[in-house]
């Protein structure tokens, strides 16, 4: 469909319905299924993202993010999805040191954050390699 990770972010950034959500600590992989309508008709995506060095999520702002959340109450949608090439920079914690990130996919969905940090990303069949 597209032959770049930009046109694919452009793409999904417009707006689009998330249908599933998953997170394999196991194989370090990240799978979200996506719906996209236009013009009245949908489309069904795939992203998945593999070999993941670092995975963020924050559940809102202040006190917010410890709110119970129904999966079924919601229309959950990606309202913001932006992709960093080089990274947004070194991100560390002195307590934590030797778990630094270079966070490279930011999604903003339903006001939540996921930050991650893959090197390999796939939409639908389309697999782009970020770093060997």
């Amino acid at each position: 469909m597209f032959r770049s990770i930009e046109q694919w972010v452009d793409y999904i950034d417009e707006g689009c319905d998330i249908l599933c959500i998953n997170f394999n600590i196991l194989k370090k992989e990240l799978r979200l299924k996506i719906k996209i309508t236009e013009q009245e008709q949908s489309i069904e995506h795939q992203i998945v993202f593999k070999n993941i060095a670092s995975l963020y999520f924050n559940g809102g702002e202040g006190i917010t993010r410890f709110e119970q959340i129904n999966f079924e109450e919601y229309n959950w949608q990606i309202f913001e999805f932006s992709y960093h090439p080089n990274g947004i920079g070194n991100l560390e914690n002195d307590m934590l040191k030797e778990f630094n990130t270079n966070i490279n996919f930011i999604f903003d969905i339903n006001q939540l954050l996921i930050a991650v940090e893959a090197y390999h990303v796939s939409f639908d069949a389309n697999e782009f390699i970020l770093r060997e």
